[in-house]
């Protein structure tokens, strides 16, 4: 279980977390939406301690990561994968290489990667074949690149996987096709999803319970059944945005 108190953050000036609680339990899958700048992305980094918190605590399994030392952040982050927004592949490595980075360094230095058998697992797990192995980044589609990350976030097992806005830079097909992925890789590794995302059908497909950000504020959380019937304006306006035109009054 991952537990988020009181977490605030100021970044360039601005709160963008401000008195966050928040639990995310094993085995579901979270989805964090709001606009852009309500801090979606630097809640995930606070999980997995890539920023400090100006006050507050995160908790993975018992564990503060702010308080971690070395050992104890290392532990922590044996626990949790992340897929980043633009995919993050290291262009001068294959596609197996990149997918064996998911795995300890030592494993790395002793096993070729176009041969891992969990390397060959994590590709058969996201639907590519070994034939993709051997490529390089700028071989491959946008849509490819994103299972190429997804297949190193699930290689070592790990039971928390975080994704930054898995879809974007995707047209509408591949966009799918990367959401039923990550559905599918939740009911194979029975690893727990936190997934940040602007797009309200991918959420809404995706979350066993969905968490509204606004103004660094939890706004509301509940299954999707729950915040499509929110009387809370500013959750309908969010699911349900005027047009511009309606806007302007015409």
């Amino acid at each position: 279980m991952i537990e988020i108190r009181g977490l605030r953050k100021t970044l360039n000036g601005k709160r963008v977390l401000d008195g966050v609680d928040l639990d995310i339990h094993e085995g579901t899958s979270l989805v964090i939406m709001g606009p852009s700048g309500t801090g979606k992305s630097v809640l995930l980094k606070h999980i997995v301690g890539l920023f400090d918190p100006d006050e507050g605590d995160v908790c993975v399994e018992g564990m503060s990561v702010p308080q971690a030392g070395g050992r104890e952040i290392r532990e922590i982050r044996s626990k949790i994968s992340y897929v980043f927004q633009n995919s993050a592949l290291f262009d001068s490595l294959t596609a197996a290489q990149n997918i064996q980075l998911g795995l300890p360094a030592d494993h790395c230095r002793h096993v070729y990667a176009m041969t891992d058998p969990l390397v060959l697992e994590a590709v058969s797990l996201v639907n590519m074949g070994p034939e993709v192995l051997a490529l390089l980044p700028s071989e491959l589609s946008g849509g490819m690149q994103k299972r190429v990350a997804i297949a190193r976030a699930i290689v070592g097992r790990q039971k928390y996987i975080l994704y930054d806005e898995p879809t974007t830079g995707l047209d509408p097909v591949n966009a799918s096709v990367i959401n039923r992925l990550i559905a599918q890789v939740q009911r194979e590794t029975g690893s727990t999803s936190v997934i940040v995302t602007h797009d309200i059908e991918s959420a809404f497909f995706l979350g066993d319970r969905i968490v509204l950000l606004s103004d660094g504020k939890v706004r509301a959380s509940g299954t999707p059944a729950e915040l499509r019937s929110s009387p809370d304006p500013v959750v309908q306006e969010f699911l349900h945005p005027k047009l511009e035109e309606e806007m302007i009054g015409e």
